[in-house]
């Protein structure tokens, strides 16, 4: 594996990059999770290992919206509405506007949106990978 990385291991994570696939190709409609692996734990790893919270916390939360919908199909409109008001309640309009303790609070938020959904986020990565 690439630079000794491991699935689900904090210290070095390896995150996957996972396609829908189908019978029959079908261009332009194959849905795709990014950043499959990652957990609480493997999100302090990612930041620990590239000195970038930001960049850690983003990738969490963008994977928490992509495996909400693609594989749970909880509606994209669920992450989109909570996305929405955390950029209202810290006055920003673009994502990249948010400081980390934003992104941490949309982390949360998302996983309450799985709850809500009467689902829960699994943490343990072979879950994910099996779903």
């Amino acid at each position: 594996v690439a630079m000794g990385t491991k699935f689900g291991d904090a210290k070095n994570p390896l995150l996957l990059s996972v396609r829908s696939g189908a019978a029959i190709s079908m261009p332009g409609m194959m849905d795709t999770v990014l950043n499959l692996g990652m957990n609480d734990d493997v999100c302090q790893g990612l930041a620990a290992k590239t000195g970038n919270d930001r960049f850690a916390w983003d990738s969490y939360r963008r994977f928490l919206e992509m495996f909400g919908n693609v594989v749970l199909d909880i509606p994209r409109s669920a992450f989109e509405d909570e996305m929405d008001e955390v950029k209202f309640e810290c006055g920003v309009l673009e994502d990249s506007e948010l400081l980390v303790e934003d992104l941490k609070t949309i982390v949360d938020r998302f996983k309450k949106v799985y709850v809500s959904n009467g689902l829960s986020f699994p943490e343990n990565v072979l879950e994910q990978l099996k779903l």
